[in-house]
């Protein structure tokens, strides 16, 4: 696969389907969760709350209609201001990262990069990470300097799932608390199935990340806790520009970020320039 290889916005990631005998509702083809039908995307903003790692949000969220104090709370990792997601202003650790403007990611060996874009524009509106046999979709969104955005989209999902006919439930991490959903659809043989994803969000200073991991990265503990370590070791750059809150973070097309480099008696001798690194990949 080349470096940037490019398929449409609507092309499939690894969900993970599960087979069930007890379900006889339909596939939808816009399960609730994504920001764009399979036949393809309209032009309407939606709300994170809508989305899989299928497609990107292809604009703003909108407000909720009403939001009580709880609900505007920012929701975040206790030990997120040590450990990640970091604001570009704070104090982060080094590493090798991938520049995509409003997030910087950590790279691994073999992890492949897939850029969401939006068809017509080419915005570049999520990015979607995969590696051993698991996904997580990263999207940025603006948010206020001093109320958090998680809750109430929790409260967005949750309700779009069970409009679906679907189940939701809460799990409490070191994340905080994500939620587990599970869609109704059919396979292309027509059997009964279920298309699950876990949901995940982080409150920073002025802005909300949002992450759905799929595939091994919900059965296999080590394929999550790599995806959630590289998670962590995202830098949010939000800029000054004045934002709506809500508004999505365009992210940009990518650039290394490297390390700071070693002494020169720790540097390896034995490099193997062949040696398999990320590949990147832009979906449309």
């Amino acid at each position: 696969m080349g470096l940037f290889d490019r398929f449409r916005k609507s092309a499939p990631a690894t969900d993970e389907v599960e087979e069930r005998d007890d379900l006889d509702a339909e596939r939808d083809e816009d399960t609730g969760l994504d920001a764009s039908d399979d036949a393809g995307a309209d032009d309407d903003a939606r709300e994170p709350s809508d989305l899989t790692d299928e497609d990107a949000d292809d604009g703003s969220l909108d407000d909720p209609a009403e939001e009580d104090e709880e609900d505007l709370a920012k929701a975040a990792p206790l030990d997120r201001v040590d450990n990640g997601p970091w604001d570009s202003e704070e104090e982060f650790g080094e590493e090798n990262r991938i520049d995509l403007g409003a997030l910087q990611i950590p790279v691994r060996d073999g992890m492949q990069v897939r850029l969401d874009a939006e068809e017509g524009t080419n915005r570049i509106l999520a990015v979607t990470l995969v590696h051993q046999g698991g996904a997580v979709q990263l999207q940025a969104f603006a948010a206020p300097r001093s109320e958090g955005l998680w809750k109430s989209v929790r409260t967005q999902i949750r309700d779009n799932v069970v409009q679906k006919g679907g189940a939701v439930d809460e799990l409490y991490t070191a994340l905080g608390t994500e939620l587990l959903t599970r869609i109704p659809v059919r396979t292309k043989d027509g059997k009964a199935a279920a298309r699950v994803a876990r949901f995940a969000g982080v409150d920073g200073p002025r802005w909300f990340v949002r992450a759905v991991f799929t595939g091994k990265a919900i059965t296999d503990e080590d394929v999550r806790a790599e995806l959630v370590q590289i998670f962590r070791g995202t830098v949010v750059h939000r800029g000054t520009e004045a934002m709506p809150p809500r508004d999505l973070l365009v992210l940009s097309q990518p650039t290394a970020v490297k390390a700071p480099a070693a002494p020169e008696s720790a540097v390896r001798d034995d490099i193997d320039p062949f040696e398999r690194g990320p590949e990147i990949t832009e979906v449309r």
